[in-house]
């Protein structure tokens, strides 16, 4: 039986308004993830799914 993670939850429209917010204002991936509460794979994968930018290396 897998154990529910927070990785695996859905992405709500507020969390991508939030990781564009981050986006924008300068914050890293890590940074990000951090703020979020997901992983920075997490974040790296939404962000390339949304098509909304390059994240900022770290």
């Amino acid at each position: 039986m897998k154990l529910s993670q927070k990785s695996d939850a859905v992405w709500t429209s507020q969390q991508d308004e939030e990781l564009r917010r981050q986006l924008a204002a300068g914050r890293s991936v890590n940074e990000i993830a951090i703020r979020i509460k997901r992983s920075p794979l997490a974040v790296r994968t939404r962000i390339k799914k949304l098509g909304i930018g390059e994240p900022k290396m770290d």
